[in-house]
């Protein structure tokens, strides 16, 4: 298809495939090439079916321009900037992506064919201080999301203090604030949460049936969410609803920020706060540009923190 210059009929089809298209009944035929084409723009591959209508005849096409994303470039500055936050991480042995990050490195450096030395007022030092055993678990906890096997552990919250055994079902891992982060189904708790790898002890897999998924990922799921988590969503308490209002002058600045608060008004919004001192701490640091209009709770926790200030 990809090389056609008119769509392929499902008799050309058939033709090219005998083997797989062409033997037994008909709809059993088609029923295996629709799971087949099903697959395949699963994976990214954007096959279109055309109906015979207008000048097209009947059949189905890929499109280059749909196929191939655009080459990406970097100026020879950007260049060298990547390879020297690259190299900082690949200064540390444990680190459990090397052989993926060393590939993309040599991508990079492929199709440049002049890189600038960095400045020399950039240096970057990689801050992950995790142990090997750590280190090895990442590996482990990305090959039990890759086959969705539940893994237990003994965690230690920071939000209580407390000590537990937890069974959890990875959904994702992200790398946030120096340390790795397992968002997964928390058995116990029936719900979503978070987990940093450096507070995890005595981690193992299911090894029943290893071939088979004990779970599947909800559709819906984005570890994008949990990338971008601003201070306030750490869970931390149950949530509470806090209406703030933001200056004009800066409410495209903080917009971005915002992403998962409700719209009340022109330049009011209501956020799910899990984390009361972290929305404290950013209602602070934006001086008088933002301010909490409820509840009286959490107005009455700032002006506490005010009064300790001053």
């Amino acid at each position: 298809m990809l090389n056609a210059r008119e769509p392929v009929s499902w008799q050309e089809i058939k033709n090219h495939f005998p083997e797989d298209y062409a033997r037994g009944v008909e709809e059993s035929n088609q029923r295996k090439f629709e799971r087949d084409k099903a697959e395949l723009i699963s994976l990214g591959i954007p096959i279109d079916y055309h109906s015979g209508a207008g000048t097209k005849k009947e059949g189905y096409s890929i499109e280059k321009e749909k196929l191939f994303l655009p080459e990406v470039r970097f100026s020879p500055q950007e260049s060298s900037l990547l390879m020297l936050s690259a190299s900082a991480v690949l200064e540390q042995n444990d680190f459990p992506y090397r052989a993926q990050l060393e590939s993309a490195l040599h991508k990079i450096t492929s199709i440049n064919e002049h890189i600038s030395p960095p400045p020399e007022a950039i240096t970057i030092t990689y801050g992950g201080q995790e142990t090997s055993d750590r280190s090895q678990w990442v590996s482990e906890i990305q090959d039990a999301l890759d086959r969705r096997k539940t893994v237990k552990f003994t965690y230690h919250a920071f939000s209580t203090g407390k000590t537990s055994r937890r069974q959890v079902n990875p959904y994702g891992m992200i790398f946030r604030r120096g340390s790795w982060t397992v968002i997964g189904w928390d058995h116990s708790r029936e719900d979503l949460r978070s987990f940093v790898v450096t507070r995890m002890k005595g981690l193992s897999i299911n090894t029943r049936r290893p071939g088979t998924p004990d779970y599947e990922i909800p559709p819906n799921f984005s570890v994008k969410r949990y990338q971008n988590q601003q201070q306030w969503e750490l869970d931390l308490h149950e949530p509470v609803k806090v209406t703030i209002q933001i200056s004009d002058h800066r409410l495209q600045e903080l917009l971005p920020q915002l992403t998962t608060a409700k719209k009340e008004g022109k330049d009011t919004y209501v956020l799910e706060v899990t984390n009361r001192s972290g929305l404290i701490s950013w209602v602070l640091s934006q001086k008088t540009d933002v301010k909490i209009l409820a509840p009286e709770e959490i107005q009455n926790e700032l002006r506490e923190v005010l009064r300790k200030l001053i």
